[in-house]
Formats: structure tokens, C-alpha cells, sequence
């Protein structure tokens, strides 16, 4: 029995030593077999390309966002996965969620509940979560209720993190597959929106926003590649990009990059990286993507392993640091509008590690205030294993309330 989580938007079992790997192997028909069926391995996942698994057979190895020549071939399948998790089968190519359907029992399409799977699939999933990420989950994370619309008067020190303008908070998500989609708001326990924005997305080693960071008023992307050049990615407005611009390169020095609102008092996004050495630079932004001379914060940065720009979350005005440390002790650090910081604080007295990553996304709840955003599996969140994305309230004086689920997450997943 398909096991069933008591809300729709957080089903899914994440395991982490499923393959993701997108090989197959064909089979010819052998000269003789008393069943087609008994031709597939114990273990495995196969589709044949006649009914009654008849034909040539395709040993499915692990989620196929396309399926070659077997592309509208499969007739019928035998699912002799070891924990009978589910096929998720799609009628287009690329996971695509629209007519989706999961099966846990071999079926010869034409005989089935499903005919209109005959001779027309384009590409399947398998593995544990195939079953509870089967449909529009499959590909980007699906924001819950917890996502609420913000002030119309927002500063634009907490206006950041709306990528279509549509005054709510939005997210960007990599997959596994390296596809990065942005989704957006949604009615509880409903499909919601995402928007395919393009493949090869693991070329990229870091991902960051901040509000806009060329002068047009949309939400843009910085992205560090592979050889350690920047690029700019400028928002349309409507969740997507006009064409990337490089910035330079030489950023693999960096151990970190955060883009952190306006830190200098310009009305500029700014940039802050940490080097190999621990010492925190400020790069002042231009306000047309690039960089003004860089100027030292200061060293013994080595003990962060986390940057957060958060937006003004004391309420003085000014754009803040969040930064996690070594021990899974949150911190403060309190922006003074010429590009450096106060006193630090502590929000999170420890268990901070526990949160693969840490996002400011702006105001996500609604109440007007910045909030944090952070990656979190396992108990008490859910269930062992399971990834959620979290959001932790903002306060006024730049502490944070008990944390709200915003959605989960398909392993592998990054957002941002």
C-alpha cells in the first residue's frame, strides 16, 4: 500500500543511495522464454516493447529523462524492484508532471487501468522516490501554506526574494538532474508553478541572490562556475533571465561568496566573499552587476562555514549577516552601512549544522520582516531521512521564532 503522509505537499521517502544515473540496457529478444516476464532481472525495473512483456526488453538503472529510441515504445513493464517501490511513468519527456501516473505492479499497458500509456511514454522514474515524488513534486520544490503575501511598503532591505514580482517570496531549485526550475506560490496541498529555466546547472559550484543587482528593479542570480568565473544571471521579472553576463574571473579563491543587499549605504547590492585565509572582503556593487574596488572586513573567518545575507533583520535600516559557525552557533552581525558590522549576536545557541544550508529569501510569512530559510532532514521535522525545507520567522530585533515546514525537498535538491 502506497504509504500516504498526512499532507500532500510533504509525502516523498528521500533515500540517499538511490542512482540517479540515466543508463539502461537493452535487451534483444531471446529465441525462446516460457514468459517474457522472467527475462527481467530480480532487482530491477523493466520495459519491453511489445504487450505481455514481449519483445525488446530495456533494463531500466535509474530516473530516464529521455528515453532515446524506446521514446513512445513501451508497451508493457515488470517492476521487480527489491522494496516494490513504485514506476513513475510521464507521457513527456524530461519528468515532465503533466499525465503522470506511478504503478507498483507489472502491467501490460493495453490490459491496464492506463491505456493511454501504450506506446506513449517519454520518460519514467524509479526508486524510492519515484513513488512520492511522482508529478509535479519531481522536479522543484512545491511551497506550502506557511508562504503568505507580503506588505505592499517593504524597504528594499526585506523586499528581496520575489523573482516574479507577484509579492510573495519565490524559490530557486537545482536538482539532481542539474535542471534549475523557480517555483512559486501555491494553494495548499495544490500543484503549484515552476518554471524549467534551463539544464547543466551542477557546472555551477555556488548559487546566490539578493534582490536586483543591475539597476532594473528584478531579482537577479549570481553563479560561480566550475573554473571560478562569475556570472550574472539578470531576472526578467516573470521567474526566468535575460542573458548572462560574465564578471570575471579568479573567484575559486573565494571559500564562500553571499550576496548581501546593500551593505554600503548607496542603494547598491553588494557582494561578500571569504578567501582561503578566513579574511572577509566587502565588494561594493556598481549597480550594474560588477564591482567597485574591494575593501577588508576583516580575518578569523575561518570559523564560518555559513553567510546568509538576511536583509535588515534588527530593523535599523541597514542590511545584516547571518553567519553559522564550526560549533552550530548562529550569529548576528549587524550591518553599519558603510560595509562593515557591529558587535556580533547570537540567535542559535547550537544545532545549526544539523541544516545543510541556510537561505534569505526576504519576507517568505508575510508579517513585513525578513525571515531565514534553511534545509532540514530528519526528526523532529518528519520522518528519518526525509528533506524539508524550513522557514524560520524573523523578529524585529533580529531573532528568530520556531520554525514553519515551507516545503520538501527531492534529495539532491539545492535551493536557494
Amino acid at each position: 500500500m502506497r504509504h500516504v503522509p498526512s499532507a500532500r505537499l510533504l509525502r516523498g521517502a528521500l533515500t540517499a543511495g538511490m542512482a540517479l544515473g540515466l543508463s539502461a540496457l537493452a535487451l534483444p529478444s531471446p529465441a525462446q522464454a516460457a514468459d517474457g516476464a522472467d527475462r527481467c532481472p530480480q532487482g530491477s525495473v523493466c520495459v519491453f516493447s511489445q504487450p505481455l512483456f514481449q519483445g525488446d526488453m530495456l533494463v531500466v538503472k535509474g530516473p530516464m529523462l529521455s528515453l532515446g529510441a524506446w521514446d513512445n515504445r513501451i508497451r508493457s513493464f515488470v517492476n521487480n524492484q527489491w522494496d516494490t517501490h513504485a514506476v513513475c511513468f510521464y507521457p513527456k519527456p524530461g519528468l515532465d508532471p503533466e499525465g503522470s501516473v506511478w504503478l507498483y505492479n507489472s502491467a501490460s499497458f493495453d490490459e491496464s487501468q492506463n491505456p493511454g500509456l501504450d506506446n506513449a511514454v517519454s520518460s519514467l522514474d524509479i526508486g524510492a522516490e519515484a513513488d512520492d515524488f511522482c508529478g509535479w513534486e519531481s522536479r522543484y520544490p512545491a511551497l506550502s501554506e506557511a508562504l503568505d503575501f507580503r506588505p505592499t511598503s517593504l524597504p528594499a532591505t526585506g523586499a528581496f526574494g520575489d523573482i516574479d514580482r507577484d509579492g510573495y517570496a519565490d524559490v530557486f531549485g537545482r536538482n539532481a538532474f542539474g535542471q534549475l526550475w523557480s517555483a512559486h506560490r501555491t494553494a495548499p496541498y495544490g500543484p503549484g508553478t515552476g518554471r524549467l529555466l534551463g539544464g547543466g546547472w551542477n557546472a555551477m559550484t555556488n548559487l546566490i541572490r539578493h534582490g536586483d543587482q543591475d539597476g532594473d528593479g528584478n531579482e537577479d542570480v549570481y553563479a560561480r562556475d566550475g573554473v571560478g568565473s562569475l556570472w550574472l544571471y539578470p531576472g526578467d521579472g516573470k521567474g526566468a533571465f535575460k542573458p548572462r553576463r560574465l564578471i570575471g574571473g579568479g573567484w575559486n579563491s573565494m571559500r564562500d561568496l553571499a550576496a548581501a543587499g546593500d551593505l554600503t549605504g548607496d542603494g547598491k547590492g553588494d557582494l561578500l566573499a571569504v578567501d582561503a585565509n578566513g579574511v572577509l572582503w566587502t565588494y561594493p556593487g556598481n549597480g550594474k552587476g560588477w564591482f567597485g574596488a574591494r575593501a577588508k572586513v576583516g580575518g578569523g573567518w575561518k570559523a564560518i562555514n555559513e553567510l546568509v545575507g538576511a536583509g535588515d533583520t534588527n530593523s535599523d535600516g541597514k542590511a545584516d549577516l547571518v553567519a553559522r559557525d564550526t560549533a552550530g552557533s548562529l550569529w548576528l552581525y549587524p550591518g553599519n552601512g558603510r560595509g562593515w558590522f557591529g558587535t556580533r549576536k547570537l540567535i542559535g545557541t547550537g544545532g545549526w549544522n544539523g541544516h545543510k544550508e541556510l537561505a534569505g529569501l526576504g519576507d517568505v510569512t508575510g508579517d513585513g520582516l525578513p525571515d531565514l530559510v534553511a534545509h532540514a532532514s530528519g526528526r523532529p521535522y518528519g520522518w528519518d531521512g526525509y528533506t524539508y525545507l524550513l522557514v524560520y520567522p524573523g523578529t524585529s530585533d533580529g531573532r528568530l521564532r520556531a520554525p514553519l515546514s515551507l516545503g520538501q525537498l527531492r534529495s539532491g535538491t539545492f535551493v536557494f
